[in-house]
């Protein structure tokens, strides 16, 4: 199993005030201090999300992120996790991709999505209905870009004449695509399009998950490509689950209600109202605790749930502070994470 670190673009609680330009540029030197600690730790890739529109969203555009991070690590995986393709013209986003891919040495994993928060369209004035069309054009555009000479394409969201895009990205023959979505046509056609599946950091129903992993892996042998099941979690390492469940305990219980409250976890048998939002419970879903017990659920979700990729959160909206998120990523790259690297 491989493990990822996401670099999370929220820079303070949800509906905090509107950041000053100090706040701003406070949050940008943290991130790359989590960055380097994350390549120094270990993980084995780097992704960053795609948020806009609210004022905790501290850095919006994921892909001048990674440019960034490409400047400042050596070795790590970079990509995004996950980019909201219907919101760009396709063959911009390619010609980026690739020259991140060079800036990078052919580290970029290209990860995209046909996105679900209906405010990130109004922001941009690209309405929601039709946003299936423009992915999957969107798609098939970039790799006509990434692999053709020049190319022509006419659908029903794009139209292009004689294209021409240099210079191709450094990994032949594109980067590794990584497809987001939890509903049966998305899973489907991640398996059908992509390289990976991707999934939400939400309380799984393991039976559920299966039957998707499953549907997933038929897809994609069907097209006849390889299949790589990607599994976001939020979670803690501590010297112990005392100390775990003391530092990110509390502020883990308020992100799963924040989802709660939006409908999002309204029929996961685990909580069925909001008296069961308890540290005890919500720690199920999470790889938090001492370092072992981190250990334990990594596994878990590798053999019980066949997964191939975690990727793992330590800082959520609400905290923990940064410097004990630093101290996270390194204890956990201390005492976790080479249990999967042997």
């Amino acid at each position: 199993m491989k493990i990822g670190y996401l670099l999370d673009t929220h820079g303070g609680p949800y509906n905090m005030p509107t950041p000053t330009s100090a706040q701003v540029t406070a949050f940008i030197d943290h991130l790359w201090r989590e960055a380097e600690a994350a390549e120094q730790a270990g993980f084995d890739s780097l992704v960053v999300p795609e948020r806009h529109v609210r004022p905790e969203c501290l850095f919006p555009s994921p892909l001048l992120l990674l440019a960034g991070l490409a400047t400042r690590t050596t070795r790590i995986r970079l990509g995004t996790y996950i980019l909201i393709l219907p919101l760009y013209d396709p063959v911009h986003i390619a010609e980026q991709m690739a020259l991140l891919d060079l800036m990078s040495k052919g580290r970029l994993i290209c990860g995209v999505a046909s996105g679900y928060h209906p405010d990130y369209n109004n922001a941009f004035s690209i309405p929601m209905k039709g946003r299936r069309q423009r992915f999957e054009e969107g798609l098939e555009v970039m790799k006509l870009a990434w692999t053709q000479e020049s190319f022509s394409f006419h659908g029903q969201a794009f139209h292009y004449d004689n294209v021409r895009l240099t210079p191709k990205p450094l990994q032949q023959p594109y980067p590794e695509l990584w497809l987001g979505g939890m509903f049966p046509y998305t899973i489907q056609r991640a398996g059908r399009s992509g390289d990976a599946w991707c999934s939400d950091p939400f309380p799984l129903q393991q039976e559920t998950w299966k039957s998707q992993v499953a549907f997933y892996r038929e897809a994609a042998a069907k097209a006849k490509r390889k299949s790589l099941v990607v599994l976001m979690r939020d979670g803690w390492v501590a010297p112990t689950r005392a100390e775990a469940e003391r530092v990110f305990g509390n502020i883990y219980v308020q992100e799963l209600l924040f989802y709660h409250r939006y409908g999002i976890l309204t029929h996961h048998p685990d909580f069925r109202s909001e008296s069961d939002f308890t540290v005890a419970n919500s720690f199920r879903h999470a790889v938090a605790g001492s370092p072992q017990e981190c250990i334990d659920q990594l596994a878990t979700y590798g053999q019980e749930y066949n997964v191939d990729y975690v990727i793992m959160r330590f800082r959520l909206p609400a905290g923990p502070e940064r410097e004990r998120v630093l101290d996270c990523i390194r204890l956990f790259g201390e005492e976790v994470l080479p249990g999967f690297h042997k």
